[in-house]
């Protein structure tokens, strides 16, 4: 059928197949083509090396695809991989089917897919086309479900019900949360009263002269154990591994930059006297920069500045930029030599929209039937219905293979389409034909816009990236060999590099960390860090290098989930000040008390306390407590008091109050429906939890360090 090519690399099927694989949770059958040997288990059910990377590399090609930088998805999809084991478990429980009838309500129905949404939606009309998805659908349920793209059609639907099926789990989850009336009245009840108080307060920051004791900081700690748990690992229950490592960076010594220069000089003396063609094979060759027409803009300075405004021929002598264009990630700390020469300069569009009519023939795609000759007749006979009046839109729909959005493409960028120069010469509402390289088909192209033309340019430079010589960075090498000949343990190391005034740094990472942070390439650092074998406060063996760096590492401590020791806490959570406010609380409230003894006035009280008295009016439950913030416990036992009088003293986050309650009002209309629905929204963020919750369930074993 025609529709087999209209599924291409740039068409919407392509991108719904990874777009809605990254928003939702696929729950298939994860035992198909997978070798023997699982790297992990969830809940029993293997999870091979295969499949697990097979995923990996979907998410990475979309998220490149999407124009962002290149990263690991390597946790992100293992907890997708959880997310899709557990839920399906819960949801199988529960008996959570969706039918065929509802997937395709979601694509030509009421309900329609958010990305189906977006890639059917007539750009003119900004209506959605149901009957081109219609028609797609119809076409495709012709085809056997042996053939590539009814195989991915089927497996968009797949998606699209596992899609479903998880909406409504969670939605059922949400509409649970629910407050009783009588609770939600309570609550309204209590917030329609406002309270203008005096407040004597004690802050805590005014006051230094606590002493802690050992058992100070572990009663807190036994105390507050589980919060500070959560605290330091998140409910993510990833354990964490501490690592110290001394960094030794090679830099190009002066000797190093006199055979860089002399080099350079050597390029630049060849290339100037280059014709043209020799000088794009040279800069290719030379790990340049060969464009096409772009803005001066694209280029990082000073290189910008020389290049705007110059003419064709212009020569571009050496200097040194940090790459050659903004949008490089491969940028270098040393920087990199750059020189060249202005090809051609031309008046160009930023953007271009163009709609065509796309006539392939079997050399563009073997399961295609259309001979060569066919698709010739096929354009000539298109070409001749539009020179004698048929609309574009209605020559897409009889003569294209692909009717999406009438043949619109779209606002593209100058210089992504093959048929890009044929554009920017033509003008606006002029047709013309392009034949798909490869003698693969045709494209009928018609110019449907283009923005204001700018100068841009077409230019050929060769770069060279300033680094340490060999004996250089031997020399770095040797250094950090006998910095860590010298220390067994962790905590020596960390002595030994203060003493030598050696870089050193430290790390938090997880098991599926890509590296120490601010290096690549460290993998292997982090793999042994976690290794079972690494003995806690260790130093590897192995020196590590990232780039021109050498690195040694240390294991500086261990970090099990629910496992925090107390001088872990000490280390790596806000234990001292917790402890200290803590103690200065009790504190101070013995303090208060002692001074509000006989007394009734607040500024009696006040006066004793040695601090003043603030007025705060309309201070009500839930709400702030004046200039000193959220203050709950204030708050909450303002609003409990029914009369009016001393309240006190209350240890809250920021200070120990002493309150006079001065007066008391009552608003006629709070609405208990409201706060019912702001506490269930409130509760309804627990979801957010919720594979964290049920992991803790089942059994996991992860074996991933063995193969990442």
């Amino acid at each position: 059928m025609g529709i087999i090519g209209s599924i291409r690399k740039h068409s919407w099927i392509a991108v719904l197949i990874v777009g809605i694989a990254i928003v939702a949770f696929i729950i298939g059958d994860l035992t198909k083509n997978r070798k023997q040997e699982a790297f992990a288990k969830i809940n029993g059910d293997e999870v091979t090396y295969d499949y697990f990377n097979t995923r990996l590399m979907e998410f990475e090609e979309e998220y490149q695809m999407r124009g962002n930088s290149s990263a690991s998805f390597k946790d992100y999809v293992w907890q997708q991989l959880l997310a899709e084991r557990l839920l399906g478990d819960e949801m199988s429980a529960l008996a959570i089917e969706v039918s065929d009838a509802e997937i395709t309500d979601m694509y030509i129905g009421r309900f329609i897919h958010p990305r189906l949404q977006q890639q059917f939606t007539n750009p003119q009309t900004g209506e959605y086309d149901r009957n081109g998805i219609s028609n797609y659908v119809n076409q495709l349920n012709e085809m056997p479900d042996t053939m590539e793209y009814k195989a991915q059609w089927i497996k968009v639907q797949e998606q699209l019900r596992k899609d479903r099926q998880q909406s409504k789990y969670l939605v059922m989850l949400q509409t649970g949360m629910y407050m009783p009336n009588a609770l939600a009245n309570k609550i309204a009840e209590i917030s329609a009263k406002s309270s203008d108080v005096r407040v004597a307060t004690m802050r805590y920051t005014n006051t230094n002269d606590v002493q802690l004791s050992e058992d100070d900081y572990k009663n807190y700690f036994e105390a507050h154990k589980g919060e500070l748990n959560r605290d330091f690992f998140h409910m993510d229950n990833k354990e964490r591994r501490e690592v110290a490592y001394a960094v030794f960076t090679a830099q190009p010594s002066q000797n190093d930059m006199s055979e860089i220069q002399k080099e350079i000089t050597e390029w630049w003396d060849t290339m100037r006297v280059m014709d043209e063609r020799t000088l794009v094979d040279f800069v290719n060759i030379h790990g340049g920069y060969d464009s096409m027409f772009v803005s001066s803009d694209l280029f990082t300075s000073p290189l910008d500045t020389v290049i705007r405004g110059s003419h064709a021929g212009k020569e571009i002598a050496p200097m040194i930029v940090s790459s050659i264009v903004k949008s490089d990630t491969r940028r270098h700390a040393y920087g990199y030599y750059v020189m060249g020469k202005i090809l051609k300069t031309e008046m160009r569009p930023d953007s271009v929209r163009a709609s065509v009519i796309f006539i392939p023939n079997n050399n563009y795609n073997p399961n295609l039937q259309r001979t060569p000759e066919a698709a010739d007749h096929l354009c000539d006979s298109a070409m001749a219905s539009i020179k004698a009046g048929m609309p574009f839109e209605e020559a897409v729909r009889q003569f294209s293979i692909d009717t999406t959005k009438g043949g619109d493409l779209d606002w593209r960028p100058d210089g992504t389409l093959v048929f890009g120069d044929e554009i920017v010469h033509h003008a606006v509402g002029e047709v013309f034909e392009k034949e798909i390289p490869g003698k693969a088909g045709h494209y009928i192209v018609k110019v449907t816009g283009k923005t204001t033309p700018t100068l841009k340019y077409r230019l050929a430079l060769a770069q060279k990236m300033i680094t340490p010589s060999n004996d250089t960075e031997k020399e770095i090498q040797e250094r950090a060999n006998q910095f860590a000949s010298q220390y067994a343990t962790c905590q020596s190391m960390i002595e030994g590099a203060a003493s030598q005034n050696v870089n050193m740094r430290n790390d938090l990472l997880i098991s599926m960390s890509d590296s120490l942070s601010g290096f690549t390439d460290t993998r292997d650092a982090v793999r042994w860090a976690f290794d079972e074998k690494t003995v806690n406060g260790s130093v590897s063996a192995t020196i590590y290098r990232s780039d021109y760096s050498y690195i040694v590492v240390g294991l500086r401590d261990i970090y099990i989930p629910n496992k925090l020791t107390l001088e872990q806490a000490r280390n790596v959570t806000r234990l001292d000040n917790l402890a200290r406010i803590e103690k200065l609380g009790k504190d101070l409230c013995d303090k208060a008390s002692e001074a509000m003894k006989g007394k009734n006035d607040i500024e009696a009280i006040a006066a004793a306390l040695n601090v003043t008295v603030d007025s705060v009016n309309g201070v009500a439950f839930g709400g702030y407590f004046g200039g000193n913030g959220m203050e709950p416990k204030a708050t909450g036992a303002i609003a409990a008091k029914k009369d009016t009088g001393i309240i006190g003293p209350v240890q809250g986050a920021s200070g120990v109050y002493v309150i006079s309650v001065d007066n008391n009002n009552v608003a006629e209309n709070n609405n208990a429906a409201n706060i019912r629905q702001r506490y269930e929204s409130t509760g309804m963020q627990a979801i957010n939890y919720l594979v964290n919750v049920l992991q803790n369930r089942v059994k996991i074993t992860d074996n991933r360090l063995k193969y990442l």
